[in-house]
């Protein structure tokens, strides 16, 4: 008998970033690192978007129209069935205090955008993903 390899799903990313250039640039890595990943360019979109993808981990961008990153993740973490799936930020706010804040909500870690390349957030998520 033929051992059938079983088939596994791609790792699922949720991207909430209104910038639509880093979005192209991080959606373009992200799936050619054969993630699922989709984007949300808006705060109200989010719990709706996550609710219905169960992504296994979420990029979240705290300057958003509609609602701020701070309210998604304090959304996504009340949520019974989402408050497990690690949300890292990547911002532009850069205060010790809105780190703090952020990580005191449950997010996992903090990227400043200005900081950080593209190469090194993929990185991480492939890291925390195949834990």
């Amino acid at each position: 008998m033929l051992g059938l390899k079983k088939q596994t799903a791609n790792k699922k990313v949720l991207l909430v970033e209104d910038d639509s250039l880093l979005a192209n640039i991080l959606m373009d890595s992200l799936v050619r690192e054969k993630f699922d990943a989709v984007n949300i360019k808006d705060g109200l979109g989010v719990m709706e978007a996550a609710q219905k993808f169960k992504p296994d981990i979420v990029l979240l961008d705290l300057i958003l129209p509609g609602l701020d990153g701070f309210e998604v993740l304090r959304q996504l973490k009340a949520d019974s069935k989402l408050k497990s799936v690690p949300v890292f930020i990547i911002s532009n706010l850069d205060s010790i205090s809105e780190v703090k804040s952020a990580k005191a909500l449950g997010a996992e870690d903090y990227f400043i955008k200005a900081n950080t390349d593209i190469e090194k957030i993929i990185k991480v998520v492939k890291k925390r993903i195949n834990k």
